[in-house]
C-alpha cells in the first residue's frame, strides 16, 4: 500500500508542477507533428504509386486490346517496346513512424534500356538530418534523441531536491528504503513515456489498417522503444542513487545523453567517413559517360566478344552459333553491354556501403543509439537495406528487359497473347 501511495504521490507532483507538464505536451505536440509530416509522405507515396499503377494498366490493357483486334502475330522487339516497365517500392504503413531514409531514395523506377540502379531518380540529395532543417520532424527521430533528454527533465529532482534541502533522511525515516522510494517514483514517469510511445504507435496502426498485416513489426516496434527507454531508466536511476543534489544529478543525466546521443554516435560515423569516404560515383559516372561512348564506336567483332561475355549461353545452342548483329539489334546489343558495364561499376560502390554499414554494425555494443535507429528504420522498411533490395528488383527487371531484347528477336519470336502475359511477369509488371 506504501508503494501505491508514493505512485500516487509522484501522480499529483507531476500534474501540480507546471514545468514538467508543459515539458510533456511540448513532446506531445512534436510527436503529433511529425506523425503528421509521416502521414503526409505516406499518403504522397501511395498517391503516386496508385496513379502509376493506374497508368500502367491501362497501357497493357490498350496493348492487350491490341491483340484481339489483329490476325497478325507482331515480332518481340516491337511488342517489348510498348510493355510499360516501372518497379516500385511499396511505402509501409509504418513509414509513419519512422521516415528513415525514403527522402533519400527514389521509390519508383521507369525501366528503359538505358536505366540504371544509380540514375538521378533513384537517388535523392536530401538525407533524414537535413529533414530537421525545414522543419519537418521525424517521429523516430522523437524517441531516439529528444525522449531521453524529457526523461531527464522529469526525473532529475527526484532525491535531489530533498538532499538540496537537507530532509533525505526524514524520508528514510518513515519509508525505510530510499532506494525503493526513488524507485517507485521513477518507475511513474517510465510508465508514462512507454504508454505516450505505445498509444502514438498504435494509433498509426490502427489509422493505416496495419494492426494485423503488420502485427510482427509493431510488437518487434513496442519491444524496441520499451527496452530502449528501459535502459536510459535504468543508468539515470543509478546516477540518482549514487548522487547528491539536482545540479549533480542533472548535469550527469547530461553528460550521458551527450555521450550516448552525440558524442559516440558522431565519433562513429567521423571514422567510418574517414576510412570509407563519400562516394561521389564517380566509377559508375565514368562507365556512364567515357566508357559508354567508346561502346559506340567498337567494330562488330568486339561488338561480339563483349555479348558473349554478358551472355556466355548465346552462342552455346547450334542455332545461336550464327548470331549476327546488324543494325536492328545494334543498339540493344550495345544497351546489355552498358549494363554490364553499370552493374560492375555499381558493385564497387555498393560492396563499399555495404563495409562502411559493417563498420557501424560492429561498434553496436557501445553505441546503443544507433542500433535503436537502424533497427527502427528496418522496421519501418526505410532503411538502407531494404532499398538495396528495391535496388536488386530494379536491376533484375532491367536484366530481364535486355535479355529479352537481345534473345525474342533473334529467335523471330512472334507475339501471342500468352507469350504477352509471361512477358509482362518477366518485366514485374503484373
Amino acid at each position: 500500500m506504501r508503494l501505491l501511495n508514493v505512485f500516487l504521490y509522484e501522480f499529483n507532483h507531476f500534474r501540480k508542477s507546471l514545468s514538467k507538464v508543459v515539458t510533456y505536451l511540448i513532446f506531445i505536440l512534436a510527436s503529433i507533428y511529425s506523425l503528421y509530416n509521416g502521414f503526409d509522405l505516406y499518403q504522397k507515396q501511395q498517391a503516386t504509386v496508385t496513379s502509376i499503377e493506374q497508368a500502367n494498366n491501362n497501357k497493357i490493357e490498350q496493348v492487350s486490346n491490341w491483340f484481339s483486334r489483329t490476325q497478325i502475330a507482331p515480332n518481340a522487339v516491337d511488342v517489348l517496346g510498348y510493355i510499360p516497365s516501372y518497379q516500385i517500392k511499396q511505402p509501409s504503413p509504418l513509414l509513419v513512424l519512422g521516415i528513415g531514409q525514403a527522402e533519400q531514395y527514389g521509390f519508383y523506377k521507369k525501366i528503359t534500356n538505358w536505366s540504371s540502379t544509380y540514375d538521378n531518380d533513384m537517388v535523392e540529395e536530401i538525407a533524414n538530418p537535413e529533414r530537421l532543417v525545414n522543419g519537418n520532424i521525424d517521429f523516430s527521430f522523437l524517441v531516439i534523441f529528444l525522449l531521453p533528454v524529457l526523461l531527464i527533465i522529469l526525473t532529475y529532482n527526484i532525491q535531489g531536491f530533498e538532499q538540496d534541502f537537507r530532509f533525505e533522511k526524514l524520508i528514510q525515516i518513515q519509508f525505510g528504503s530510499i532506494s525503493k522510494w526513488v524507485f517507485i517514483r521513477f518507475m511513474f514517469y517510465v510508465f508514462l513515456l512507454i504508454f505516450t510511445i505505445i498509444f502514438f504507435i498504435l494509433t498509426v496502426a490502427i489509422v493505416n489498417n496495419a494492426l494485423m498485416s503488420h502485427l510482427s513489426e509493431l510488437i518487434f516496434l513496442i519491444i524496441l522503444a520499451t527496452i530502449y527507454i528501459l535502459f536510459f531508466a535504468s543508468i539515470l536511476y543509478l546516477i540518482i542513487l549514487n548522487s547528491s543534489g539536482s545540479s549533480s544529478i542533472a548535469f550527469k543525466m547530461i553528460g550521458l545523453w551527450l555521450l550516448l546521443c552525440v558524442i559516440i554516435p558522431g565519433s562513429v560515423h567521423q571514422f567510418a567517413s574517414i576510412k570509407y569516404p563519400v562516394n561521389y560515383m564517380t566509377d559508375y559516372l565514368d562507365s556512364n559517360r567515357q566508357e559508354t561512348y567508346e561502346v559506340f564506336e567498337l567494330p562488330i567483332d568486339s561488338l561480339h566478344e563483349r555479348l558473349v561475355k554478358v551472355y556466355p549461353s548465346l552462342y552455346q545452342n547450334d542455332i545461336n552459333k550464327d548470331y549476327e548483329i546488324n543494325s536492328n539489334n545494334r543498339r540493344n546489343v550495345i544497351c546489355a553491354i552498358v549494363n554490364e558495364m553499370n552493374k560492375l561499376a555499381i558493385n564497387k560502390i555498393e560492396n563499399q556501403n555495404d563495409s562502411k554499414n559493417k563498420l557501424i554494425e560492429s561498434t553496436y555494443l557501445f553505441n546503443p543509439v544507433l542500433f535503436v535507429q537502424n533497427k527502427w528504420n528496418y522496421f519501418t522498411t526505410t532503411d538502407y537495406y531494404s532499398y538495396q533490395e528495391y535496388r536488386d528488383n530494379v536491376q533484375k527487371t532491367i536484366d530481364n528487359k535486355l535479355k529479352l531484347l537481345i534473345f525474342e528477336p533473334w529467335y523471330d519470336t512472334k507475339v501471342t497473347p500468352n507469350i504477352f502475359q509471361n512477358y509482362l511477369k518477366e518485366l514485374n509488371n503484373i
